[in-house]
C-alpha cells in the first residue's frame, strides 16, 4: 500500500555472490526489498554544500523506518540507479522516517544491467 508521505516506489538492491554457471561465482547486484519511499531533489544550499565537500548528492530518499539498510547497497527508482552516499539517517531520532543522500550514478534497465 503506497501512503501519500510515500508516493514512490523504490527498491533496494546489495551486492551478493551469484553462481555463475561454471561452478564458480561472480558478484552482481540483487534486490533486497521493495518498499514505499518519497524520492526529492536537493535544496538548493545543500546542493551548494555538497559541492563544497566534493561529495555530489543529487537527491533525499525518505523512507519508514527500518535497520537493515546498510550504505554499502544502491536503490533503483523508475530507470535510476541512486548509490548510496551516507548512512541511514533517523529523521529526528524518533524512529519514524530514515533519509538518505543519494547520488543518481545510472541508468537501470529492466533486465538488470545498468
Amino acid at each position: 500500500m503506497i501512503y501519500d508521505e510515500f508516493p514512490h516506489v523504490i527498491t533496494f538492491q546489495r551486492m551478493e555472490k551469484v553462481p555463475d554457471g561454471g561452478g564458480g561465482y561472480e558478484e552482481k547486484y540483487v534486490d533486497y526489498v521493495t518498499i514505499e519511499a518519497f524520492v526529492s531533489g536537493l535544496s538548493s544550499q545543500e546542493f551548494y554544500k555538497a559541492q563544497q565537500l566534493k561529495n555530489p548528492v543529487n537527491c533525499n530518499v525518505y523512507f519508514p523506518y527500518r535497520t537493515d539498510i546498510e550504505k554499502t547497497m544502491r536503490i533503483i527508482y523508475e530507470n535510476q540507479i541512486l548509490t548510496l552516499k551516507s548512512a541511514p539517517i533517523d529523521q529526528g531520532g524518533m524512529h519514524e522516517i530514515m533519509n538518505l543522500k543519494c547520488e543518481v550514478t545510472g541508468v537501470w534497465s529492466s533486465d538488470g544491467k545498468s
